[in-house]
């Protein structure tokens, strides 16, 4: 089973049309292309899916939270103006400012990244991996 249908069954994946833009430029990468050989049509139809499977929002920026960078603000404010409880990331350096973590505290967010989201679901009773 993907780790999205395990996300799915019991949670609700919360994403703003700038995150979906950025997952499929980001599946667009040499980097990506040398290992994963996907195509333009198919980076399309997997965020396409994402969205259906996804409450989206669309964020509104009040001021800057993130300053290291600023094109994180709009993965914070989905996170905020979709009331998720995590904002799972792998670039946790942006968001380990006081600043952003103020801003967290007061949307009640936490920052996580993929493994320790899958290690809190895989230790919970009943969850299995």
């Amino acid at each position: 089973m993907r780790v999205l249908d395990l996300v799915l069954e019991s949670h609700v994946l919360v994403l703003s049309r700038f995150i979906l833009d950025e997952v499929e430029r980001v599946l667009l990468y040499p980097r990506i292309q040398a290992r994963y050989r996907i195509t333009a049509e198919e980076a399309g139809r997997f965020t396409e899916s994402l969205a259906s499977s996804a409450h989206l929002v669309e964020p509104e920026i009040v001021r800057q939270v993130i300053v290291a960078d600023p094109d994180d603000d709009p993965v914070l404010y989905t996170a905020a103006d979709g009331r998720a409880e995590v904002l799972c990331t792998c670039n946790t350096r942006h968001f380990s400012t006081p600043a952003v973590q103020s801003f967290c505290d007061e949307h009640r967010i936490r920052i996580m990244t993929d493994l320790e989201v899958i290690r809190e679901w895989a230790h919970r009773p009943g969850n299995l991996i």
